[in-house]
């Protein structure tokens, strides 16, 4: 448990907590085609790759291999992966509120990847798609998945019959080829473009419905980023892609396959999708119409939706009782995967990756644990759970582990309040050590961050800068436009700095981005040991594999203070009871508010 012991001045702030947007053709029969990619990593053993953290839980499986999907398994039940649908609703078009995107665009395999690809979600679908209640992976387009028996490999059973929107023909393995040859383009914007174009070596269309991903080596991130789970592979028309041409935003987004096909957006307001006019082979939403529309400001959003102007929006926790009391229901996603942590910036090598190269600033305090050990215990996170999440954001004893996910390690909870809990004055006694006291202060640097995730980022840092320097510790806010800071960081060039960083990314991408120096590492503790360990989860399959590598990176990076932890976040979303009668997600998902075909419409 957390020392509950907190300063006034804290539990004085004022809460702005909003929960945002963390927010191609066909060919001939038996004849094999391949088409390259530009590189690759890969899984090993022939099986399934397998199920999230979330999906472990649910299955209770986390020591043998998961079990193939059947090459014939069953469609997803008419309404997709929650409650059934109704099938009348009140009104005609269901809109949702949401902060704008940092992005607008029309190709989501392209110009973004999550979250801003929330904006495209509703009409495209996935190779593999992710359960709203459970959280674990379910055939979508891809009716089945094995590795193949040299581990390089993974081979889809595409599902036959499938139509584009607006008459652009069958779904077939061409168009996978068509995705992945845009999201490993050069020029392109994809969040996962480095990891397609060296992981995936090329992709070889076996007919019309069979395609292998040829991999480099043994990697899930691969196939998590195929599935729906990262969010990155949503499936697109080469048909209409080869007629009309790269999309810009005075253009229409290129079609997919989903229930809902694009109608029209107003760029900086709305996007605006309808139901396909053919019936869906899985889905069969309430709402004729859905509304994505962009409000920056929690207050107008509130407003927006007591007054019936939108039906379902993201609200701060402090306007929960006053929307509570009009009537308003709130949902929530079903899954852990929405975290908020600090992260230590200063550790490089001189050679990114390379720890024979030596570090680059090797002056740099924060290369000591005392001082990260320090850190973290000064921070009171129950009293800022108080102040900026109305105390429900749940505890995070290790980063990116949790009880429900691979790699963890129960013992993390008992030996938190020793290694990590709310202490000031063994915070001090640790600095002391290190070589700081009140003549020679420790001075830092603490990034003011305002994070789409949560308005409240702000607040929040401030506070840790008033518990830092309730121990006697300097830490500078810093000030800096997010292109400028994105920029330095992916060059190293931050020697002593701190971050606040939200992320709903699954155990294998977060292992990759924030607990080792691997491509595109930008803020985290850099530890030679952490950068072998992580290799071993990610280049295997097999889930006890998996497990035992992850607990063994999770045990390291806990007993090396290498981040301060601090919440796993509910992901919510408020609704009109009126219009809505239930929302299903799982909220594991990067970009969160996913599934909304699964928005229930009232009786």
């Amino acid at each position: 448990m957390f020392n509950r012991i907190r300063p006034k001045w804290v539990l004085g702030l004022s809460v702005v907590l909003v929960t945002a947007l963390a927010l191609a053709a066909c060919s001939n029969g038996d004849d094999t085609v391949t088409t390259s990619s530009s590189s690759s990593t890969s899984p090993s053993a022939a099986q399934q790759p397998d199920a999230p953290a979330a999906a472990q839980a649910a299955t209770g499986d986390t020591s043998s291999p998961s079990s193939p999907v059947s090459a014939d398994a069953p469609a997803a039940p008419k309404g997709g992966s929650g409650p059934a649908m109704a099938s009348i609703s009140k009104v005609g078009r269901v809109i949702v509120a949401f902060p704008g995107p940092s992005t607008e665009g029309n190709d989501s395999n392209f110009d973004f990847s999550s979250p801003p690809s929330v904006q495209l979600r509703p009409m495209y679908e996935y190779l593999v798609g992710v359960n709203a209640v459970t959280g674990v992976f379910e055939p979508q387009l891809a009716t089945a998945w094995n590795i193949e028996p040299d581990g390089l490999g993974i081979r889809y059973k595409l599902r036959e019959g499938v139509q584009f929107h607006n008459g652009w023909g069958e779904f077939t393995a061409r168009d996978v080829a068509h995705v992945l040859w845009s999201i490993s383009r050069k020029d392109g914007l994809h969040g996962l473009r480095g990891t397609f174009s060296r992981d995936v070596k090329e992709i070889q269309i076996i007919n019309d419905h069979e395609v292998v991903f040829i991999l480099n080596g043994a990697n899930q991130t691969v196939f998590n980023g195929i599935a729906q789970l990262i969010g990155g592979m949503e499936v697109q028309s080469k048909a209409m892609y080869d007629a009309e041409g790269q999309p810009t935003l005075a253009d229409k987004p290129i079609v997919g396959t989903g229930a809902y096909r694009f109608q029209k957006r107003a760029q900086g307001s709305f996007i605006r999708f309808e139901l396909n006019p053919v019936e869906h082979w899985r889905l069969s939403p309430d709402f004729p119409e859905l509304e994505l529309r962009w409000s920056s400001e929690a207050s107008t959003r509130l407003a927006a939706l007591l007054a019936g102007e939108v039906h379902l929006t993201t609200i701060i926790p402090d306007q929960e009782p006053q929307a509570k009391e009009k009537g308003i229901k709130i949902a929530k996603g079903n899954v852990p995967g929405f975290r908020t942590f600090f992260n230590f910036q200063g550790s490089w090598w001189n050679k990114h990756g390379d720890p024979d190269s030596g570090r680059k600033f090797p002056d740099s305090p924060l290369l000591d644990q005392k001082v990260r050990q320090a850190l973290s215990k000064a921070i009171d996170r129950d009293a800022l759970n108080t102040a900026f999440f109305a105390g429900e954001a749940d505890a995070m004893f290790n980063n990116h582990l949790h009880p429900t996910r691979l790699g963890w390690d129960p013992s993390w909870e008992t030996r938190f309040p020793a290694q990590y809990g709310y202490d000031p004055a063994a915070a001090k006694s640790l600095l002391a050590e290190a070589g700081y006291n009140s003549s020679n202060p420790l001075e830092t640097n603490l990034h003011s961050i305002q994070l789409s995730t949560y308005a409240g980022s702000l607040d929040l840092i401030e506070a840790v800068q008033g518990f830092y320097r309730e121990i006697g510790v300097k830490a500078n806010l810093l000030v800096m436009d997010a292109a400028t800071r994105g920029k330095l960081g992916r060059s190293h060039e931050f020697e002593n700095h701190i971050s606040l960083v939200s992320t709903a990314s699954d155990i294998f991408l977060a292992g990759r981005v924030y607990m080792t120096s691997s491509h595109p590492s930008s803020g985290n503790y850099q530890d030679a040991e952490m950068n072998k360990i992580r290799l071993v989860g990610a280049n295997t399959l097999v889930a006890s594999k998996q497990d035992a590598a992850f607990k063994e990176l999770g045990e390291r990076a806990f007993s090396l203070n290498a981040s301060i932890p601090l919440y796993w976040l509910p992901i919510k979303m408020a609704y009109n009871p009126d219009v809505v009668s239930d929302y299903v997600f799982s909220g594991n998902i990067s970009g969160s508010w996913t599934h909304l075909f699964n928005i229930i419409a009232a009786k």
